[in-house]
């Protein structure tokens, strides 16, 4: 990964330095004369401080040839804190993958403004746009260029009173390897993660982070009254399964317990109500709430932040067979709700409701689940936004300014009665479909049917891989997951544990 590092030594003896601009372009820091004579004339021309916009431009330095100045755009500048922070992460994104391309391993480079979450958003922007997944590449023979790209080794920083940023940084760096965590589960393939190899996965992770796992499969389920994940993961050869990880940080007592759920649909074929095959391989994508999940809380683990953290996984394949569950079926619940099932492919709602209602019963502060659940959120609100669901109105203010720091942004839907009388049905308590019109909405309010403690849901659908309507960002891969959520909710839980500072 990465190195990010500070310093308050003289930026501009450095070999290769980073120069942020505005659009315009327009000076994002003081530039020493000698050296803004030497970009002057592609300012404006070649080079117009865009957002992600990068020209690299060799120095005249007979002592050191290798001197040169990176030049990286920022974009139009701006007074809200949102697109500021957000146009910091992208153009430090910009900056790192510009150095790659032309083989240099060190660059050195400043803020625009020297405070905490200017350093952090450059920091998250660098880290987050060196993540690659090509693990199934195989081995091509190299083929020769002029300017071969490297792996860029260290970003250095250069700031005022470096010490007092120093746990900004490391916040960053801990953040970034939950949120890699969480890209490679979620584009790893079905055929090497499906619920069982999920919970290798996990196990790895309560090895190296000191955490208790456990796994709740097969009759177990069906005994604790789990029937949502047990229909739904039954007509899998591979046994569906709840998994769990607790961390307990240091005196975690003074801030309570909290619950993050994921959804981790390892394939969703549909079930008996397949779904058309145009796309199909992007429902690996499905397990990208369970991913999240295990970035949170590696991330929270590495962190040590004192809070108590349990993360729950429903894990599943939706596949159909002859042991499929079935249009028609009735479902029993963890809390004793009855579900009519309508159409298998509304299954997250299913296996979810079970996590809710068992995690409700450790009396949190919060629960908090993400999951791919709807396709109706994606028409919502596009890929721009995860749907944000709850009837605490103090938990969606602190989830929603949380979105703002971190650049993952949510907007709240309703949970108005109109939108239960949609979910009723005649033979159970609810049934798991209630049409297309709203339909982001009425899965939320299934699901708050199993909430008994302070929730929100984040309908995540939109937002967890890279799809056609996405918008390009320097720190997020051009195909494949994203992460979404793993910033958000560390942020939310650091925020919960500086309250009582």
């Amino acid at each position: 990964m990465l190195k990010v590092s500070l310093s308050d030594g003289d930026l501009w003896s450095q070999t290769v330095i980073g120069i942020p601009f505005y659009q315009g372009p327009e000076k994002a820091i003081e530039i020493p004369s000698d050296i803004y004579k030497e970009i002057e004339m592609v300012m404006g021309k070649e080079f117009k401080g865009k957002v992600e916009e990068t020209y690299s431009i060799p120095l005249n330095d007979k002592k050191d040839e290798k001197r040169r100045v990176i030049l990286f755009g920022l974009g139009k500048k701006v007074e809200d804190e949102y697109q500021f922070l957000e146009a910091v992460r992208r153009g430090f994104g910009s900056l790192v993958k510009r150095a790659s391309k032309i083989g240099v391993e060190e660059v050195s480079t400043k803020v625009p403004r020297n405070d905490g979450k200017v350093i952090r958003a450059a920091s998250e922007g660098a880290i987050l746009s060196t993540y690659k997944f090509d693990k199934y590449k195989t081995k091509k023979e190299e083929e020769k260029e002029e300017e071969e790209e490297k792996e860029l080794k260290e970003l250095k920083i250069f700031v005022s009173n470096p010490k007092n940023f120093e746990k900004e940084v490391e916040f960053s760096e801990k953040v970034c390897e939950g949120v890699f965590t969480a890209r490679e589960v979620a584009d790893t393939p079905s055929s090497d993660c499906n619920p069982q190899k999920l919970e290798e996965v996990a196990r790895e992770l309560g090895k190296e982070l000191g955490l208790k796992v456990r796994s709740i499969k097969g009759e177990e389920l069906v005994k604790m009254g789990m029937n949502g994940i047990w229909s739904v993961g039954k007509g899998s050869e591979v046994s569906p399964r709840l998994i769990t990880l607790e961390y307990e940080g240091p005196n975690w007592e003074e801030n309570g317990l909290y619950v993050v759920i994921g959804k981790a649909v390892t394939f969703d074929s549909g079930g008996l109500s397949i779904k058309p095959s145009h796309g199909m391989e992007e429902m690996k994508f499905d397990k990208s709430g369970g991913a999240a999940v295990l970035g949170i809380v590696k991330a929270v683990a590495k962190l040590k932040l004192p809070v108590k953290l349990i993360g729950l996984i429903p894990a599943v394949e939706n596949l159909p067979s002859g042991s499929s569950y079935k249009p028609g079926d009735v479902i029993r619940h963890y809390n004793g709700t009855t579900t009519e099932v309508v159409n298998t492919d509304a299954e997250g709602r299913l296996i979810l409701a079970d996590a809710i209602a068992y995690a409700s019963e450790m009396n949190p502060k919060a629960i908090i689940d993400l999951a791919t659940l709807t396709g109706a959120c994606v028409i919502a609100l596009g890929n721009h936004a995860a749907g944000l669901f709850t009837k605490n109105d103090d938990l969606a203010k602190e989830i929603e300014e949380c979105s703002e720091i971190t650049g993952e942004r949510v907007w709240r839907l309703p949970l108005w009665e109109d939108y239960f009388r949609q979910i009723k049905s005649e033979v159970a308590d609810v049934k798991n479909v209630g049409g297309r019109a709203g339909g982001a909405i009425t899965a939320a309010a299934f699901l708050s049917k199993f909430a008994s403690k302070p929730w929100v849901h984040l309908d995540i659908a939109g937002t967890a891989w890279i799809q056609d309507k996405s918008q390009g960002r320097s720190y997020l891969p051009k195909k494949g997951a994203t992460g979404f959520g793993v910033r958000l909710i560390v942020e939310y839980l650091r925020r919960k544990t500086e309250e009582k500072k």
